[in-house]
């Protein structure tokens, strides 16, 4: 499943990131990682950004960039 596939509220691990070049890079600095864990926030219309907390800090995604993310649901208790 891919960050953009997330539905608002759901909780996801990273699995990979499927990208190479500056896009990872930009991934890893915002702390986007396997074994990271984060919330997902809200998904803008019309192929809008993704919107997604990770740790305290909430963050905005392009398409492109939450389609680079795999990532493994965590299911609710």
């Amino acid at each position: 499943m891919k960050l953009k596939d997330l539905k608002p509220g759901q909780k996801a691990k990273v699995i990979k990131v499927d990208h190479n070049g500056n896009l990872t890079r930009r991934l890893f600095e915002i702390g986007i990682m396997p074994g990271v864990e984060l919330n997902m926030i809200s998904h803008h219309p019309f192929k809008g950004p993704v919107v997604f907390e990770l740790g305290n800090a909430t963050f905005a995604l392009g398409q492109r960039a939450a389609a680079a993310v795999e990532v493994d649901k965590i299911e609710s208790d």
